[in-house]
């Protein structure tokens, strides 16, 4: 094992240490399931220096194949320092930047690791992170539509009302045919989409509970998403 390994091991062990609540997936991340998705932290390295940012992210669970679940998440936020900027921790020197970034992680992370979290909560989130930049930039794109389709999702683990609340409210937003036409996707057909998740709420209980199954996502935390 090279001294760079070595280091690198010990930085997300500090992570560990720091955060029990989560479990470690891969080399430089920490997650825990929450209803139907995975939230936690990632450590990601900067590229062409020995430094790492961390990030707080949230997965989706209900994707038809396992392997997809991880690949895109539904939600990344950085973490700024007193100075409003990015972390940028080195792997070298690391406690030099670790416990200031600690600290102020404990603070600005949205959601608990330690305990179950509400439907409002979740949906607060995501209504957040809606208005942040970039996607402040254009509040009725399509990449907001995506955002919104998966608050949909998250409301219909707990419920077909509590969906079809969020559906209400998709339905009457005044969403920009152009950037629809820009992914080449037709609104109307995303629409009937969303009807038909609803319809379907079995199926998509069912696949969430397959992805639960997978061997290193099983073996993480979990706690609930409560009404």
């Amino acid at each position: 094992m090279s001294i760079d390994a070595i280091i690198k091991k010990q930085v997300i062990q500090d992570w560990i240490n720091n955060f029990p609540e989560l479990s470690l997936y891969g080399t430089d991340k920490l997650y825990k399931v929450i209803g139907p998705v995975i939230i936690g932290l990632e450590l990601i390295k900067l590229p062409r220096t020995e430094e790492y940012r961390p990030h707080f992210v949230i997965y989706p669970l209900w994707k038809e194949k396992t392997e997809s679940t991880l690949k895109v998440p539904i939600l990344l936020i950085e973490y700024d320092n007193k100075k409003g900027l990015q972390y940028n921790i080195p792997y070298k020197n690391h406690y030099t930047s670790f416990y200031e970034a600690l600290d102020s992680i404990k603070k600005q992370t949205p959601l608990s690791f330690t305990a179950n979290i509400t439907l409002k909560q979740l949906e607060s989130v995501l209504d957040k992170y809606s208005k942040s930049r970039p996607l402040s930039a254009a509040p009725n794109s399509y990449l907001q539509a995506l955002l919104h389709e998966a608050k949909l999702r998250v409301a219909l683990f707990i419920g077909v009302k509590e969906a079809e609340g969020i559906l209400d409210e998709i339905i009457k937003r005044e969403w920009d045919t152009k950037s629809f036409n820009n992914w080449k996707i037709d609104m109307i057909d995303w629409f009937k989409s969303l009807h038909e998740i609803i319809a379907n709420r079995d199926e998509f209980l069912k696949q969430i509970e397959v992805n639960k199954l997978d061997k290193k996502i099983s073996k993480l935390n979990r706690s609930e998403l409560v009404l």
